[in-house]
């Protein structure tokens, strides 16, 4: 693997692979490194290499021809890169960084100031990458992250083989604890199980752990993989951690078209659509709340026709999906009934609405692990806003892809999106 490096201070980059893994990989030629000097291009006696940008801004740009005539002079191999250090770009990961590896040369290019014409990027730049979501005075740092982070991965720049392959993130999953001798130290043991001498269960071990930490630490990691769920939730449960979710339909206080407040009827899709999407995403309890008598009785029918009447015969499998149905005259005889006295109030809304702090769903899924949610859908136009600022939390809303901005879900489909975005990947 080549490594070439278009920098203004070569010296930073060379000095940071003097000692340790780069330096012995380099000193081995497992791999090769280069600093290209843009200023060695320039041809006034200032050495000019970048100016002034077009509309005013801060910083100066660095200019194309510079940068161009300086990529020119690098040799390249069949399979090169191209990778501009930049903030805007795809945040590097470990799947990125075995897709580089791959490459038999890695150009980098470290912008300065104000970053570099963009013109050059989309002339000659495959693709930018970021190391994190802030920002640093220059790409030499991130381009050195790039060159440990993929010589790591070459065959034979690490001591041993399976290295690589067991470090935090390379199954997707943040590597175990580690213990050495003695083994006891400040009055903290080693975990007998790693003294036994039981290979498999060892591999066991350490494979709950991983997964335990990264539930604990990195959640985030956890979206999309497929676990399987009695592991997912045995790693909760020595966490202490679980799902506890209440859905809640509202009927009033909610919007009707014209912006009035009104209290809406319940629809028999209401009851069975919901409730099963609740079933099938774990949710403890599913609410629908309405001050009408004469709306709670028709669910009660409803309820008592699928649950204990001649609906079992024809759908058996109705009954179990209802389970979890409850009824509640307000939001607050139905917060009492659930008993989670510190439960999370968290609105749902399409429209922006000041007043409850908001949230997004990866962040509503990490807090779901910890505290219990109280998760609110309106009916109609939506909950109303009084409503929506007496509670905690405000979820971001269902974006979809309309290029005419049209985002008009019925409360059946949102519940069922929000549920899939905040609870459908753990497992």
């Amino acid at each position: 693997m080549k490594f070439d490096v278009l920098s203004l201070f070569p010296e930073m980059i060379y000095g940071a692979f003097r000692e340790g893994i780069v330096a012995q990989a380099l000193k081995e030629e497992k791999i090769a490194l280069k600093v290209w000097n843009p200023r060695d291009q320039s041809q006034d006696v200032h050495k000019t290499v970048d100016d002034r940008p077009f509309g005013g801004g801060d910083g100066m740009v660095m200019l194309p021809e510079i940068l161009n005539k300086t990529l020119s002079q690098i040799p390249r191999e069949k399979s090169s890169r191209v990778i501009y250090l930049s903030p805007q770009g795809q945040k590097l990961s470990h799947q990125k960084v075995l897709e580089l590896k791959e490459y038999q040369q890695l150009v980098l290019i470290c912008g300065r100031y104000g970053g570099i014409d963009e013109r050059f990027i989309e002339s000659f730049v495959d693709e930018e990458l970021s190391v994190g979501d802030y920002v640093v005075s220059g790409g030499e740092i991130p381009a050195m992250i790039v060159i440990d982070a993929v010589s790591r991965q070459i065959p034979g720049v690490l001591g041993n083989k399976d290295s690589a392959a067991i470090e935090s993130f390379s199954g997707g999953l943040l590597e175990h604890p580690q213990y050495t001798r003695p083994q006891s130290w400040n009055g903290k043991e080693v975990p007998q199980v790693l003294l036994s001498g039981h290979h498999e269960k060892i591999e066991t071990w350490k494979r709950e752990s991983q997964l335990s930490r990264t539930l604990e630490r990195r959640p985030d990691l956890l979206v999309g993989r497929d676990l399987k769920k009695p592991e997912f939730e045995k790693a909760c449960e020595d966490l202490g951690l679980r799902h506890r979710i209440a859905v809640g339909l509202v009927h009033y206080p909610v919007y009707n078209k014209g912006g009035e407040v009104v209290s809406t009827n319940v629809t028999n899709l209401d009851i069975h659509d919901i409730a099963r999407a609740c079933r099938s995403y774990g949710i403890d309890r599913y609410y629908i709340i309405t001050p009408a008598e004469e709306q709670l009785s028709f669910v009660g029918r409803v309820l008592e026709h699928w649950q204990e009447g001649r609906g079992i015969q024809y759908n058996p499998t109705r009954k179990d999906s209802l389970i979890n149905v409850r009824l509640a005259r307000s939001f607050e005889e139905a917060y009492l009934d659930w008993g989670e006295k510190d439960a999370l109030k968290v609105a749902t809304s399409a429209r922006q609405i000041s007043g409850p702090k908001p949230v997004r769903f990866p962040q509503l899924r990490e807090i779901a692990l910890k505290k219990p949610v109280f998760l609110l859908f309106g009916t109609g136009w939506g909950l109303e806003n009084t409503f929506v600022r007496s509670m905690d939390l405000l979820l971001e809303p269902v974006w979809g892809r309309s290029p005419q901005g049209f985002r008009h879900l019925s409360v059946r489909s949102a519940v069922s999106i929000v549920l899939d975005r905040l609870f459908g990947s753990c497992y």
